[in-house]
């Protein structure tokens, strides 16, 4: 995967994402940064994925003063463990993660479902609303179109978008939202 970056349009911020191997697996890192809801931000996220484009584990830590840090452990069976091993109940069944500040973590499902033509399909993913670190599982749907792109549809806050990949899976463009310059 090459270096990627988008830019946010709805606020201001701006995103840098790379990837390496590591034991087998693809780690992908991005760095967040801007301003949304009148709050500075500077963000470091890392996803370790399988090969079949499972979440393994990841990590999301705010490169200001305040701290805050969180890191989350899949069994690749919808059971996920904090840093702790303390298993998370609330996230049971969830495959994937949604980083509310990136567009990449769309790119999770799209590559896992290998989804067949306008075949509407559920997934639960455990939705990370930043700069705020707040958790919450919520259903989600995906559909390839016959465009070749990805209808993504969030029904419990009514939002749905279009969404162009490229050959790897990355949206090239969120239409309101992110703008790939890179």
């Amino acid at each position: 995967m090459k270096t990627t970056i988008w830019e946010a349009i709805q606020w201001s911020g701006i995103e840098h994402l790379s990837s390496y191997e590591q034991d087998g697996e693809r780690v992908v890192t991005g760095v967040v940064t801007g301003i949304v809801r009148e709050q500075p931000f500077a963000i470091q996220y890392d996803i370790s994925l399988t090969a079949d484009w499972k979440v393994s584990w990841f990590n999301l830590q705010s490169l200001g003063s305040d701290g805050k840090h969180l890191r989350l452990v899949s069994d690749l069976n919808g059971h996920w463990f904090d840093k702790d091993g303390t298993h998370v109940a609330a996230f049971d069944a969830c495959m994937d993660i949604d980083i509310s500040l990136t567009p990449f973590t769309n790119t999770l499902p799209i590559r896992r479902l290998a989804l067949e033509k306008e075949v509407r399909t559920p997934i639960s993913v455990i939705y990370i609303r930043l700069p705020e670190f707040e958790l919450q599982q919520v259903e989600q749907f995906y559909t390839l179109l016959p465009s070749g792109r990805y209808l993504y549809e969030q029904p419990a806050i009514d939002f749905h978008a279009e969404l162009p990949v490229d050959e790897e899976g990355l949206v090239t463009d969120y239409p309101g939202l992110f703008k790939r310059l890179l």
